[in-house]
């Protein structure tokens, strides 16, 4: 893999985690009040100066990203079967979201841990989802092509 595409891939990636960190802080500030809150009350307090636990809050969805897009060189393997694939780069995805949740004190109990995983995995199907529709529609270009 070029330097390039390396840099390419870590920068959308780190991109695309924050997009999506941030996006989930708006809809939970949202849901639960009308102010709003750039993380978990418990992991921001926990720090002296509330900048810095944004940053490192920052840095840890981007990081996600970035994993996330580097997990995706895994279909890049046609050895191995689509759906062992796509179980990898799942278990890799939720794995660092579990870790990212339990650093940045995202739940407090059992039953909140579990709504973190089903928004972990909402969002993982929704990505999937357009993923799956995007290459069905080149399927279909390439198709029509040939004919």
């Amino acid at each position: 893999m070029e330097t390039k595409s390396i840099i390419g891939l870590t920068l959308v990636g780190a991109c695309i985690g924050i997009t999506i960190g941030t996006s989930i802080e708006l809809i939970f500030s949202s849901l639960s009040s009308s102010s709003y809150y750039p993380g978990a009350p418990e992991f921001l307090n926990s720090f002296g100066n509330e900048n810095v636990a944004v940053l490192i809050e920052r840095l840890i969805y981007a990081a996600y990203g970035i994993i996330s897009s580097f997990a995706g060189l895994l279909y890049r393997n046609e050895t191995r079967p689509l759906i062992l694939n796509t179980a990898l780069h799942f278990g890799i995805v939720l794995i660092c979201g579990i870790a990212a949740g339990s650093y940045l004190k995202w739940w407090s109990s059992s039953f909140d841990m579990l709504g973190v995983i089903i928004t972990i995995v909402l969002i993982y199907l929704l990505i999937w989802l357009f993923n799956w529709l995007a290459a069905r529609a080149e399927v279909k270009k390439m198709n029509q092509k040939l004919r």
